[in-house]
């Protein structure tokens, strides 16, 4: 047994990349886990893992290691989970990647019945606007839209088609240059986002003659989050949103669409996860409520 839990440690390490992710899955100290990972390489007389002080990577051996186990520990944890269908009670915990437009306006308001009915699920919404590796990171599920799903998982639309639109408040727009095309927006104070401190501000996309076309805004505030909502309710400029983030601004007219015949339409957000038998039947409840039912 001990062996095999040198090996589950292993595994862990991989799937995280990090020895300290790793170790707080484990609920080891780093170091403990360290010493563990070391123990393994000792008695096999193989390095699984080249070490740097900021990272990690598999060695050939470590990567035939890995090939070879963790389909097998993934098995064996899928079927003690499964154990859980014989329990009367419904249970489980699921973690979750995903953007926070999507966790505020689509999982959490199908999700929170859900909580309420089923006192010993537990939901880990881990919110993130960069892709993960889910599997890497040691998520159950994603989601994405539709065209940035891989092939090898398993895909559950949960949205209408995703609607981009430039909008602003009627108090930004009063005595301002009028916006008729694209090109205007230079005129203007604008509202952009960036996916993190590593990436420049995102170019807005159009559709002009079933084209795309991006625009890259000069904008003077920039956010990652719901800010930039708050920022164009407050008259700061003009922002490019998902139409399903301001339609009820848009119904009520405290915000006005611009160049609505440019405006360009993505695929669905999908929920995403990988393609493996086993799941428990909370999981596939859960599934069940996001699917999107038009």
């Amino acid at each position: 047994m001990r062996h095999f839990n040198e090996l589950h440690a292993f595994i862990t390490v991989a799937r995280a990349g990090s020895f300290t992710a790793a170790a707080q899955r484990l609920g080891v100290s780093k170091s403990a886990l360290s010493q563990t990972i070391g123990h393994l390489e000792g008695r096999l007389n193989l390095r699984l893992f080249n070490r740097t002080t900021r990272s990690i990577s598999l060695t050939p051996a470590g990567a035939q290691l890995f090939g070879e186990t963790e389909p097998h520990f993934a098995a064996i944890q899928d079927g003690i989970d499964n154990l859980g269908n014989f329990k009367d009670t419904l249970s489980g915990s699921i973690r979750i990647n995903t953007s926070e437009l999507a966790a505020n306006l689509i999982l959490y308001p199908k999700l929170k019945p859900l909580l309420a009915q089923y006192p010993e699920l537990h939901i880990d919404l881990v919110v993130d606007n960069r892709w993960v590796d889910i599997v890497g990171q040691g998520f159950d599920m994603g989601v994405r839209l539709g065209y940035a799903v891989h092939q090898d998982m398993i895909a559950v639309q949960i949205s209408a088609a995703a609607k981009m639109v430039v909008v602003a408040s009627p108090d930004y727009l009063h005595g301002k240059p009028a916006v008729a095309d694209i090109s205007d927006l230079l005129q203007h104070r604008l509202i952009g986002m960036r996916f993190s401190s590593d990436h420049q501000q995102t170019a807005w996309e159009f559709s002009v003659n079933n084209q795309t076309v991006a625009f890259q805004p000069q904008a003077p505030f920039s956010a990652n989050n719901n800010l930039r909502y708050q920022a164009v309710r407050d008259g700061l400029g003009i922002a490019w949103l998902p139409e399903m983030a301001v339609k009820n601004d848009l119904d009520s007219g405290s915000l006005i669409e611009l160049l609505g015949e440019y405006a360009i339409v993505y695929e669905p957000l999908y929920l995403y996860y990988p393609n493996r038998k086993g799941h428990l039947n909370i999981f596939k409840i859960v599934v069940d409520a996001l699917r999107w039912r038009d």
